[in-house]
């Protein structure tokens, strides 16, 4: 799937499940300089929409199991690290829809010197879309697909200097492994190439310019979808004191189409992601973007805005909240099609140990959309318990 960072956490908030950020501290199990990190979170919920249909909603129970286990060494300022999890999720009244997602992922942090950074990372994440979603075709069950990725970032500058230049790359395989009639328009490879450079402005403020190039190939030779994307950005980053930091970018983008039997598009494009810490035990983090994602039916792409708002309060050593806000505009390129989806959370997060936590979360969507079948409501009710050993 197109890797939009904010776009895709914000998507995730408005139509799948919310897996809260929790405070538990993974022991390491130390063997000959490897530290192997093992997790478990259960959750147990229920969902009253499953399909998100408006007219016929179906709801089920739900079970999650997600045992993960982390892989770490390290040698002098270099980092390597090797990470496996599977998820196994199951519906009571809805057994078609069981799915097991894996992800494994590799990485390695190196420091040449001073003035030379370079992280490589590379996964191979099999996972689904859920039925009823944007990205999911008319089937009786859910479709699987598989990403293959690698990943790479280059950054020249000492700390602290006047300037540094980030450069940056990406791979992705996006293949359906199910309904291949229906799914082969959508086997794609998005490979992308970018760069920042900062200038320093002020001691903990640094202003930027940014360039991304991202070419999206798709594997049927027939597919006019075939694209170029590319980004033009100006923005500043600060660290300015203790209780705020973030990114904020503004810019343009424009997609540009092989064939003519697409409209190109153009668009302002923003990215922000701050955060504001007023006291230290309670925060806020604003997030914010406008990109193009890829065309999951008959239009040519989806023009979409995202926005969130996150508080977490820490009330004492064990006990947290967390109150979530989102909304994602959406506008089809191509046909007359407009949603808007609204997202509610709440959660609170209890630490029994320093290895295990309890989290309870409720989330509430609505979407409206001018396609009559596009909106639906959905409320969703999720205890999850994590645990390291």
């Amino acid at each position: 799937m197109k890797g939009n960072g904010f776009g895709l956490l914000l998507a995730a908030l408005g139509a799948g499940y919310v897996v809260p950020g929790y405070a538990i501290e993974p022991a390491s199990l130390t063997t000959g300089g490897l530290a192997v990190k093992p997790q478990l979170s259960i959750q147990l919920g229920h969902n009253d929409n499953l399909f998100l249909d408006r007219r016929s909603a179906e709801s089920s129970m739900i079970t999650l199991i997600k045992p993960s286990v982390e892989l770490l060494a390290e040698r002098k300022n270099d980092a390597y690290r090797l990470t496996y999890s599977i998820e196994d999720g199951q519906y009571a009244n809805s057994r078609a829809d069981d799915y097991t997602d894996q992800d494994l992922t590799a990485e390695a942090i190196l420091e040449l010197n001073s003035r030379h950074r370079v992280n490589v990372t590379g996964s191979y994440i099999k996972e689904h879309d859920d039925r009823g979603s944007n990205n999911a075709v008319a089937g009786d069950k859910p479709s699987r697909y598989t990403d293959k990725s690698l990943g790479f970032s280059y950054l020249y500058g000492a700390e602290g200097a006047i300037a540094n230049v980030e450069l940056t790359g990406s791979y992705i395989d996006h293949e359906f492994d199910n309904f291949k009639a229906l799914n082969e328009g959508r086997d794609r490879e998005n490979s992308r190439i970018g760069g920042v450079f900062y200038y320093r402005v002020a001691p903990k403020t640094s202003g930027l310019v940014e360039l991304r190039y991202e070419d999206i190939a798709y594997d049927l030779s027939t597919s006019t979808l075939d694209n170029v994307e590319t980004k033009y950005l100006l923005g500043v980053k600060w660290d300015a004191t203790a209780k705020t930091s973030g990114t904020a970018k503004l810019g343009y983008m424009e997609k540009k189409y092989d064939s003519s039997a697409r409209k190109d598009q153009d668009s302002l494009s923003w990215e922000v992601a701050a955060r504001w810490s007023p006291l230290t035990y309670s925060v806020f983090d604003i997030a914010a973007t406008q990109d193009f994602e890829e065309a999951s039916g008959n239009e040519d792409a989806i023009d979409t805005q995202s926005y969130s708002l996150t508080w977490t309060h820490t009330w004492n050593d064990r006990l947290s909240t967390n109150i979530m806000l989102s909304r994602m505009d959406e506008e089809y390129a191509g046909i007359s099609r407009e949603d808007q989806t609204d997202t509610v959370m709440l959660g609170a997060n209890y630490e029994l140990q320093r290895w295990l936590a309890v989290n309870l979360a409720y989330t509430h969507t609505d979407r409206a959309s001018d396609l009559d079948d596009g909106a639906y409501k959905r409320e969703q009710l999720m205890l999850t318990i994590s645990a390291s050993f």
